[in-house]
């Protein structure tokens, strides 16, 4: 059997198109091959058992499938013996391990605006995975889901994934002075190879049901020491030149929703959005109407789900929900509310 239907065969029933379409910078691919490297598998062993052509490696510009990526985790895992391997390239990693979105993350004016910036651009860097933010009170998380069954490497990409973050989080953020406020969270029990890295890992729970990095709300409005309006503004505007090239732009939905997250309580208008995103308003209007939606519809469905969240998640008040998200009192909202949903957020809330 090939590396190719051998992966595809453990890697659940994701779809051959989304799994072959080259989206993951081959940096990350080398950052595999350099954690594998160390517990001393050959770099061109790993290449020749997942499959993986060294020329396209050697590519500065190059892009790995989901498959490719995924191979490499697993025999990765399987030629070094090392179940924590995921663990080891996220503490292996930092901001220049991403790239151009690490030079946008260290360019962003607040860390909430960073966030919303590798919302958006996810997918040109890890397609098989969707984050986003979400603000409770007093704490901050930021969730990842997969976009499809990654197999026998899930586990490897969440632990990689989630401890990344918290390896960069203190370039952003003052956490080396707090490192007990940053938390992660697991869906899955606690791996028998936890107890060997945990003196080198921030605090962290498992069986949550959720795969989040959670920190204290207050740190989004942080202002990175690097942060440059200008090159930020560069950065993204290539980042979107990349979801065009890729053919990934058809996430602009996604992006936007992300755009909307990034100030609580005030929705940006649809000038600014399509700023951000680097168009004209016109030309996102119709970039909008051409995946079947507009911005205000896109607003009302984003205040719908983050209205129903805090209904179930939180105490707040419904004054206080309208006010988080944006309505001038709690008769508009209710109004919303009831429209959205065929009941009053307080008939909602009672609910079993």
């Amino acid at each position: 059997m090939t590396p190719r239907a051998e992966v595809v065969g453990r890697m659940g029933h994701m779809k051959l198109d989304d799994l072959s379409r080259p989206a993951v910078p081959v940096g990350y691919g080398q950052l595999i091959l350099d954690v594998a490297a160390t517990h001393d598998v050959d770099p061109a062993d790993l290449l020749a058992a997942a499959g993986v052509p060294a020329e396209l490696m050697a590519d500065p510009n190059g892009r790995l499938s989901a498959l490719q990526s995924g191979a490499l985790l697993l025999f990765a895992m399987e030629l070094s013996g090392e179940p924590a391997i995921g663990y080891e390239i996220g503490l292996h990693s930092s901001l220049t391990s991403h790239g151009l979105m690490g030079y946008g993350l260290l360019s962003s004016p607040t860390v909430r605006q960073a966030i919303g910036l590798s919302e958006r651009y996810m997918p040109a860097r890890l397609p098989m995975l969707t984050m986003s933010l979400t603000v409770d009170g007093p704490v901050a998380a930021i969730e990842v889901v997969e976009n499809a069954p990654l197999g026998p490497v899930r586990q490897c990409t969440l632990d990689l994934f989630l401890v990344g973050i918290a390896r960069i989080a203190p370039i952003l953020t003052d956490r080396l002075r707090r490192p007990e406020e940053l938390e992660l969270w697991f869906d899955y029990p606690e791996p028998d190879y936890h107890a060997r890295f945990k003196d080198r890992l921030p605090a962290m729970r498992f069986d949550m049901g959720v795969n989040q990095a959670r920190f204290p709300a207050s740190d989004l409005e942080l202002t990175p020491e690097t942060a440059n309006l200008g090159t930020v503004a560069m950065v993204e505007e290539q980042l979107r030149r990349e979801l065009e090239q890729l053919g990934l732009d058809g996430d602009l939905v996604v992006q936007v929703q992300a755009a909307l997250r990034e100030v609580p309580g005030s929705l940006p208008d649809l000038d600014t959005v399509a700023e951000r995103l680097s168009m004209s308003s016109r030309t996102f209007k119709r970039r909008l109407k051409e995946h079947g939606t507009s911005f205000r519809q896109l607003v009302e469905a984003g205040r719908k789900a983050e209205a129903v969240r805090l209904l179930n998640t939180t105490s707040l008040s419904v004054a206080q929900v309208a006010d988080r998200l944006g309505y001038a009192d709690a008769s508009s909202f209710s109004r919303a509310f009831q429209k959205w949903t065929s009941t009053t957020p307080g008939a909602f809330r009672s609910q079993p």
